[in-house]
């Protein structure tokens, strides 16, 4: 089974009165629009060109996002499942009509760091219901599977109370609503305990949940004076600023060593819109500025898929997109006005060219070895061991 990439998607960027309600806008796109960088170290928000300012309430705009997509090798859409009053609301629906088995397919990603009814203090009975409307959620459309099961990313896994059995309650509920299953999938990776609580994999978190490297601006004392003199950028203390480049390789070198842990991959990041106050991640080039390194982001999500080929299981191949429309972050990959389509054929040769590597190279064992393989390992080291020390006893 070939690599299948799956992109973060924001449903927001639809006429949804229900998802208006819930983040507080009726124009997502006007949020874009009027953001404003509050420093000259950042550069300005970027515009949709071919695809537009598109309301997936319309399903030919629909169709041509996710045509695109498609087109670029995206097997899927990941979407946030959001806690509303009654349930959970993901603004799919659009998506689920057009997602084909096999074709395109939907996951989900739940918020639940958000979802009051999943903390220690609420009722086992309320945490019964909540799984029943949480699973109802992820019943829209075709599923992308792993390992034939839906995916649901548990966004804040530290956030949820008695992890163990409410894993195992969604599983239940799951199983009830006849559903083959759930594979579950915990964010921020580098939390302790995850497989231990109940979780399939893990995911990689996104640059600003997770630093590789150091950050390029560590302010000096005069730097520090300079800026409370008014020389200098504030946000040049307050922010963490990344070389791209560096910030990339060291995500994709010794990933053998974290585990069971599905790579994301992204061509940008900004995040000071949703960081007024400060402590926004900014990846950066060698000049400082936000452009994309075409070159090393194609090898990122190359090597992403050839890792995933040959460290998982054919049904858990699985690499994440940062975004394909995370317009607020940087991270988006649909054609726009300030990278035309740079990013976009960057994205779709590096998928291309990945899994073409992947085919040529055909099924390889895996880099991570079984414990059968460890306990012959250590055998053959105990046998060598011992015939060492009877050599060295009858020499003497």
């Amino acid at each position: 089974m070939p690599v299948r990439v799956l992109a973060f998607f924001d449903t927001r960027y639809q006429s949804s009165a229900e998802l208006a309600r819930l983040v507080g806008t009726a124009d997502p796109w006007r949020e874009l629009r009027e953001a404003r960088p509050l420093s000259r170290q950042y550069g300005p928000m970027n515009w949709p060109s071919s695809l537009g300012t598109y309301d997936l309430a319309d399903p030919t705009q629909t169709a041509a996002v996710v045509g695109m997509a498609v087109q670029a090798g995206i097997d899927g859409f990941v979407v946030e499942a959001r806690p509303a009053d009654g349930g959970y609301v993901t603004g799919a629906e659009p998506l689920a009509a057009i997602s084909r088995p096999g074709l395109f397919g939907l996951a989900f990603r739940w918020q639940n760091g958000h979802d009051a009814f999943w903390t220690a203090s609420a009722s086992a009975a309320a945490r019964k219901k909540r799984a029943r409307a949480l699973v109802a959620a992820l019943s829209l459309g075709a599923p992308v599977e792993a390992d034939g099961r839906r995916i649901l990313i548990v966004d804040h896994p530290r956030q949820l109370a008695n992890a163990s059995e409410s894993l195992a309650l969604l599983r239940q509920e799951a199983a009830k609503a006849g559903l083959p299953g759930l594979y579950l999938i915990a964010n921020r990776a580098e939390d302790a305990g995850l497989p231990e609580q109940g979780y399939d994999a893990a995911v990689d978190p996104s640059p600003g949940e997770w630093a590789s490297c150091p950050p390029k601006n560590n302010p000096s004392g005069l730097d520090i004076l300079e800026i409370q003199a008014g020389l200098r950028d504030l946000v040049e203390m307050t922010d963490k600023f990344y070389p791209y480049p560096l910030f990339a390789i060291t995500r994709m070198v010794n990933r053998e060593k974290r585990g069971k842990v599905f790579p994301r991959v992204f061509p940008a990041y900004q995040d000071w819109v949703s960081h007024a106050e400060g402590g926004a991640t900014l990846l950066v080039n060698h000049d400082g500025a936000g452009s994309v390194d075409r070159y090393i982001y194609g090898l990122f999500v190359e090597n992403a898929i050839t890792f995933a080929h040959e460290t998982f299981a054919p049904g858990e191949r699985l690499v994440f997109l940062e975004s394909w429309n995370h317009w607020l972050d940087g991270s988006q990959v649909e054609p726009s006005v300030l990278d035309g389509d740079l990013i976009y054929d960057a994205t779709r040769q590096a998928i291309d060219k990945g899994r073409y590597m992947t085919l040529t190279r055909g099924e390889r064992p895996s880099r991570r070895l079984d414990p059968s393989v460890h306990q012959r390992i250590a055998q053959i080291c105990d046998a060598a061991a011992a015939a060492a020390a009877a050599t060295k006893a009858s020499a003497k």
